[in-house]
């Protein structure tokens, strides 16, 4: 809460991240004026969590020949809930059932390159990109059609 009343002894922090390093300080104020910060508390960190945010702007890039360049914005440490943090590249050639899934494990990963050489220039393709965690697997992003490099 922003104001605590005055015999308070503690409050509830909310709606933090998950697994992000916090401190926090006290500040009292009464009629007369504000009074200088509480020195911070000790760091904590919060616990860990499966991520929610999935990458933004995926997108398609210039490649080589039977190449389907995958990009996307990666997710900030912020938002990326708990340790072995990465990315679910899933694709399909447009109109077709099934997901060829491949994992890749850097969390500051911002592509990944699929190579065949039985994909003709320009196909287009369905792409999303969705993350996860030790915790499981989060959200995947909305789907985009990109095609393979000419």
């Amino acid at each position: 809460p922003d104001l605590i009343s005055g015999d308070m002894e503690s409050a509830m922090a909310v709606e933090l991240n998950p697994w992000v390093e916090y401190e926090f300080r006290v500040v009292a104020m009464n009629k007369i004026g504000t009074g200088d910060p509480s020195a911070p508390s000790r760091v904590i960190r919060t616990n860990e969590a499966v991520p929610k945010t999935p990458p933004a702007n995926v997108s398609g890039r210039s490649g080589r020949r039977h190449e389907l360049v995958i990009a996307w914005e990666p997710v900030s440490e912020e938002f990326q809930s708990g340790e072995g943090f990465g990315y679910i590249v899933a694709f399909r050639p447009n109109g077709t059932r099934g997901w060829k899934e491949k994992m890749v494990t850097s969390s500051d990963a911002s592509k990944f390159i699929y190579r065949d050489e039985s994909v003709p220039p320009l196909t287009p393709f369905e792409v999303k990109v969705g993350v996860y965690n030790n915790k499981g697997d989060g959200p995947f992003s909305p789907i985009v059609v990109i095609c393979s490099a000419e």
